[in-house]
């Protein structure tokens, strides 16, 4: 509804728009439903993307699950495993190779080595939204390119990423300090 003001400067009446307030009750109402939903959603946005603290035994947990799963996949020479695994962003690098995509980094895995047994340990896990990071040592026994790597631990660094829309984790990065024996 209008309302009627009287403008005296023009000496006749001017009709204005009706001014809507809204309830308080209505804003206040709102409010809560907004709140719930951030609230809601952020609670459901943290538990999908895992955001635990860094330091927590549930990161450590998921972190060696991932990286045994990796090593257990490429002893066992599981190409249609590693394709599913590694995520097709995925580089690695290693001590005395050249930089790997994920298409050569699992060709060298399934054709090109030997991987009898590998034991992984010191290993240490941080977490920064979808993506956790893995530092460990390994000692395997395994010969690459036809040349065989130290059995002695050495260091190695892997990378895992969360799909936001499946949460499942792929390999994304591999680093690997070990270099080839002079034997």
């Amino acid at each position: 509804m209008a309302t009627r003001t009287y403008d005296s400067a023009m000496n006749h009446h001017v009709r204005q728009p009706r001014q809507t307030r809204t309830p308080t009750l209505v804003v206040a109402a709102l409010a809560c439903v907004l709140t719930l939903t951030v609230a809601l959603f952020g609670q459901a946005g943290a538990a999908s993307a895992g955001s635990l603290p860094e330091t927590s035994s549930n990161v450590d947990k998921v972190a060696t699950a991932l990286v045994n799963r990796m090593w257990t996949l490429a002893q066992n020479n599981d190409r249609n495993g590693l394709r599913k695994f590694i995520n097709r962003q995925f580089q690695a690098q290693d001590a005395d190779q050249p930089r790997w995509n994920k298409r050569q980094f699992i060709n060298v895995l399934v054709n090109k080595e030997d991987l009898t047994s590998y034991t992984l340990s010191d290993l240490r896990a941080t977490r920064s939204g979808n993506t956790i990071v893995v530092t460990y040592t390994a000692a395997a026994s395994q010969i690459v390119n036809g040349k065989p790597l130290s059995g002695d631990p050495k260091p190695r660094l892997t990378v895992f990423v969360q799909s936001p829309t499946t949460h499942k984790y792929t390999a994304i990065s591999h680093s690997s300090f070990n270099v080839p024996t002079d034997s």
